[in-house]
């Protein structure tokens, strides 16, 4: 899990984006689940990119600099019974 973690923090570096988050999404069970928390947190103001993983209750999330984590944390509750859980953060 670590592993993969860095590598997606690599990975979004790549974009030259103000803020990367990694959140555990517990909760997301099938396929449509994912779709759901990307469709949240994508209607944050800020929010730029959102990648959800189903197999690993993973969401990662580049942001403009200044958009509250905790924020991006409570669009997830909203989508449904999900709970978001801050694992990765990084600035670029």
């Amino acid at each position: 899990m670590r592993a993969l973690l860095m590598a997606l923090l690599a990975f979004v570096s790549l974009s030259f984006a103000e803020k990367v988050l990694v959140i555990d999404v517990e909760g997301m069970t099938c396929k449509t689940c994912p779709l759901a928390v990307k469709k949240a947190i994508s209607e944050v103001k800020g929010v730029k990119w959102v990648k959800a993983y189903l197999k690993n209750r993973v969401a990662v999330v580049i942001t403009e600099d200044g958009v509250s984590e905790e924020e991006v944390i409570r669009s997830i509750s909203r989508a449904g019974a999900y709970r978001g859980k801050l694992i990765g953060e990084g600035r670029f």
